[in-house]
């Protein structure tokens, strides 16, 4: 009987997280970039781990390793390029 309270009550739990997430997800800014950039990396880092060492850990560390990568490069370099309004004016202008 105690088992039975018990998945009841992590189902509930389990029912306000993704409420929680649901409500909360319409205040988060997400562009395709942000998402394809470090999946890309991450299959790329997944490919070379499976060509080195064709096992299921190397796979998962080459996906992670390779999706953190890519989540810097799209934070530190095209982040600003990607959410920019473009520029006009004269080409002087343009730094």
């Amino acid at each position: 009987m105690q088992g039975r309270q018990r998945l009841r009550a992590s189902g509930w739990a389990k029912l306000v997280a993704v409420g929680l997430i649901l409500a909360l997800a319409s205040g988060c800014q997400v562009s395709a970039a942000q998402i394809y950039i470090p999946l890309a990396y991450g299959l790329t880092g997944l490919c070379i781990a499976l060509i080195m060492s064709p096992t299921v850990l190397a796979a998962v560390v080459g996906f992670v390793a390779g999706g953190l990568l890519g989540a810097a490069v799209y934070n530190n370099s095209l982040k600003r390029q990607i959410a920019a309004p473009p520029r006009t004016g004269p080409p002087h202008a343009i730094r």
